[in-house]
């Protein structure tokens, strides 16, 4: 009998001291400034009819839901963008970046590369802008363009995200014109 009711004492013991409130368990668990998600070594893959357009790598991602829509990128990110064939044409690499959802717009910085493979084209800028909903890539600060036979300095820059082509917008140094 004395043995039964020890070991009912200890079963209520452990039940009772076991017991969090949900406001305990909150102060706990919540921090106020964390992600709603974080991912490391997060890859993502968008395809249209089973050809890859965009291939995105990133070091480490977070995403917060509130206020807006945004996952921040850091450590390195790349992002490899394919032709309608599935080819791979260009890559965008930075050591920052951010992606507003709402807006489809992602932001890099620091260290910012893109690269077209078959022009053996790279441009070299601190920040710049993809637009992903019209396949834009900008900035308006420095940049350096370089390729096999040339390098073009300027300040501000409009693309495509497949750097066939492109404007700097105030352009400074020496230029190579060649007539076609």
């Amino acid at each position: 009998m004395f043995r039964t009711s020890i070991t009912i004492s200890l079963i209520i013991l452990v039940v009772v001291s076991c017991e969090n409130s949900s406001g305990e368990i909150r102060r706990i668990t919540h921090f106020e400034n964390a992600p709603d998600e974080y991912t490391e070594n997060l890859q993502m893959v968008h395809s249209d009819s089973g050809v890859t357009k965009v291939d995105l790598y990133a070091e480490l991602a977070e995403t917060y839901y509130k206020p807006e829509h945004v996952t921040n990128f850091k450590g390195f990110l790349s992002v490899d963008f394919f032709n309608n064939s599935g080819v791979k044409i260009s890559r965008l690499t930075s050591l920052i970046g951010n992606f507003n959802h709402d807006q489809g717009i992602v932001e890099v910085q620091d260290s910012v590369r893109l690269i077209n493979f078959s022009k053996q084209q790279v441009l070299e800028t601190e920040y710049l802008i993809w637009n992903k909903e019209d396949s834009t890539i900008r900035t308006d600060r420095n940049v350096i363009v370089r390729s096999p036979k040339e390098i073009i300095k300027g300040k501000g820059l409009i693309t495509k995200q497949d750097f066939s082509f492109f404007e700097i917008l105030e352009p400074t140094g020496k230029m190579t014109l060649n007539k076609e």
